[in-house]
């Protein structure tokens, strides 16, 4: 059974910009480095016509697949970091509310 994704037009247009920059650049290095699609493929891992799509810039190809290629390709400065702080701060807020916060708005839950 095929993955699902979103839709094109659920997609921001930014992200659809970064998608195909990182394609063509991939493809540019790729061309440099005469490197051909088969062998690419072979390296990152996908089939030939991934590779197409990847070069294309796909948004269906996974994101995975973009970075594992940009690293293959030598492009890993490409690649965006998120600040360590996104994830290592503790928030002291609970997600999910306390039973006795719902009070009774929902019935006799």
């Amino acid at each position: 059974m095929p993955k699902k994704t979103l839709p094109v037009q659920a997609i921001p247009a930014i992200v659809k910009d970064h998608v195909q920059m990182w394609g063509l650049a991939i493809h540019t290095q790729r061309m440099f480095q005469r490197i051909t699609t088969a062998q690419l493929a072979q390296r990152i891992g996908v089939s030939i016509p991934t590779v197409t799509r990847l070069e294309k810039g796909d948004t269906g190809v996974s994101i995975g697949t973009y970075i594992t290629a940009l690293f293959a390709v030598g492009l890993r400065d490409a690649i965006p970091v998120l600040d360590a702080a996104l994830w290592h701060t503790k928030t002291n807020q609970r997600m999910r509310p306390k039973k006795s916060e719902l009070g009774a708005q929902f019935g006799y839950f």
